[in-house]
C-alpha cells in the first residue's frame, strides 16, 4: 500500500496563505476597509491595557511587583499546561473511534495480515497505533518478545502523555509560598512604618521568617528541575536498556526444540509363566 504524499498540500498552503494576505492588505472584499482602521482597533485595548500596567508597576512596592508578578507567571503557565494537556488527552485522540472497528475487529476476525496490519498502523498515527505497531513488527515472534515490545512502547507513551503535568503540582506547591512571601513583605513594610515601639520590632522578627520563605521557593524549584531531569535521565536510561534488549532478541535465531526420543520398553515375564513347549525347546 502505499502512502499519500504531502508534497502537494504545502503549495496549496502557501497559496492559500498568500491569497489571504492579499485579501487582508487589499482593505477586504469589497474595498470598504482599511487595514490601518482595523490595526487602530486593535491596538487600542492593548495601549490602555499596557498604560494600566505601567501605572500599576510605577506605583506598587517592589516587594509586591515581585510576588504578583510570580503569581500571575504561575497562573499563565497553569493555564497553558492545562489547555494544553486537555486537548492532548482527549479520548477520541489518544484511541481514534475508527482504529477499534477498523483494526482491532478486522484484526480479531482474521481479515488483516501482518503487511496490512503495519500499514493501518502507519499511515493512522495516534498513541494506540504504535502500541499495536510495536506488537504487530513483531508478528512471527514468540509471545514473551511480543509482550515485551508491548511494555516498551506502552512506557513511551505514557512518558508522552505524562509530559508536562508536574508542571501543575510545581505550580501548586509554589504559589501559596509566592503569596505567603509577597504577605510577610508588605507586613513588614506597614510595620516599620508605623509610629509606635514595638511595631519596628515586630517587622524586624518577622525577617528570619520571610527570608526562611524566600529559601523554600528557591529550594523547591531547584529540587523539581533536579527531579525532573533525574526522571527524564533515568527514562532515557531504561529505555536505551529495553531496546537493547529487544535488539538482541530480534537478531538471535529461534532455536528448535529438540524431540524427546523414545525410550526402549523392557518387559520382563516371569520363568513361572513360561509355557511347556518353551521349557522342552531349552533342553533340546
Amino acid at each position: 500500500m502505499q502512502r499519500p504524499s504531502t508534497r502537494g498540500r504545502k503549495p496549496a498552503r502557501a497559496g492559500l496563505a498568500l491569497a489571504l494576505l492579499a485579501l487582508l492588505f487589499s482593505g477586504g472584499a469589497d474595498g470598504g476597509l482599511s487595514l490601518g482602521a482595523d490595526l487602530e482597533f486593535l491596538a487600542q485595548p492593548a495601549r490602555q491595557a499596557w498604560t494600566r500596567g505601567m501605572a500599576w508597576y510605577h506605583k506598587t512596592p517592589p516587594a509586591d511587583r515581585v510576588a504578583w508578578g510570580g503569581l500571575t507567571a504561575c497562573a499563565g503557565l497553569g493555564s497553558l499546561v492545562l489547555l494544553g494537556r486537555l486537548v492532548r488527552l482527549r479520548a477520541k485522540r489518544i484511541i481514534p473511534r475508527d482504529f477499534h472497528a477498523r483494526f482491532l475487529v478486522r484484526l480479531q476476525d482474521g481479515k488483516l495480515d501482518r503487511g496490512k496490519a503495519l500499514d493501518f498502523c502507519e499511515l493512522n498515527p495516534s498513541p494506540a497505533a504504535r502500541v499495536a505497531l510495536g506488537v504487530v513488527r513483531r508478528w512471527d515472534r514468540p509471545v514473551t518478545d511480543q509482550e515485551r515490545a508491548l511494555a516498551m512502547t506502552v512506557r513511551v507513551e505514557a512518558e508522552r502523555l505524562r509530559r508536562n503535568v508536574g508542571t501543575l503540582r510545581r505550580i501548586a506547591a509554589l504559589a501559596p509560598l509566592l503569596g505567603l512571601l509577597g504577605t510577610l513583605m508588605s507586613t513588614t513594610r506597614a510595620l516599620t512604618s508605623t509610629r509606635t515601639d514595638w511595631a519596628p520590632a515586630l517587622g524586624s522578627a518577622l525577617g528570619p521568617f520571610t527570608a526562611g520563605v524566600a529559601l523554600a521557593i528557591l529550594a523547591l524549584v531547584a529540587y523539581d528541575g533536579l527531579a525532573g531531569r533525574i526522571d527524564a535521565l533515568v527514562g532515557n536510561l531504561e529505555r536505551v536498556g529495553t531496546e537493547t534488549v529487544d535488539a538482541i532478541a530480534m537478531n538471535t535465531p529461534l532455536e528448535p526444540r529438540a524431540g524427546r526420543t523414545p525410550h526402549s520398553l523392557r518387559v520382563e515375564i516371569p520363568e513361572t509363566q513360561l509355557r511347556p513347549v518353551d521349557r522342552e525347546n531349552d533342553y533340546a
